[in-house]
């Protein structure tokens, strides 16, 4: 009885794993897609937003860098400056993308205090080319924060 548990213990956390990932068509489709893209030298997508939380100490800007900007592979680096222009160590920092168009998203990212008003995420996959509305939510108290968004062209 003991290996029988052991084993629906193993099936359950394979099937687990398993239904939570990407079909392997999936990323073949994604790397097909990347690979037929012209090898450019494309300079990284820049935005700016601004945002007011509306607490104290509540204003300012960040700035977004997509590398390489362009369909497959790109990381993002998230900048935040406070109305004089000098780096915010806020919080909380969150993003996200969505193609409305195509009904896809939001595809999060995760990013990482790198420096003090500097994030970093790496990895983001964008599957297709268009013009995708991105969403960056800050907090800069524990009761203060907004989402705000822009759309940008990638691809």
């Amino acid at each position: 009885m003991l290996t029988e548990a052991v084993i629906a213990v193993v099936v359950l956390a394979v099937t687990t794993a398993l239904t939570g990932s990407e079909p392997g068509r999936t990323e073949q489709k994604a790397r097909a897609a990347a690979a037929s893209l012209p090898a450019v030298d494309a300079a990284p997508v820049i935005l700016e937003l601004p945002f007011d939380t509306g607490g104290v100490d509540g204003e300012g800007v960040v700035r977004l860098e997509f590398e390489p900007g362009r369909v497959g592979d790109n990381s993002v680096h998230i900048y935040a400056e406070d109305p004089q222009g000098a780096p915010y160590d806020l919080p909380e920092i969150k993003m996200a993308l969505t193609l409305e168009a195509k009904d896809i998203g939001p595809l999060p990212a995760a990013p990482v205090n790198a420096a003090p008003g500097h994030w970093y995420a790496g990895g983001l996959q964008v599957p297709m080319a268009g013009d995708w509305k991105v969403s960056v939510t800050v907090r800069t108290s524990d009761i203060d924060q907004v989402t705000v968004h822009k759309n940008v062209k990638i691809g």
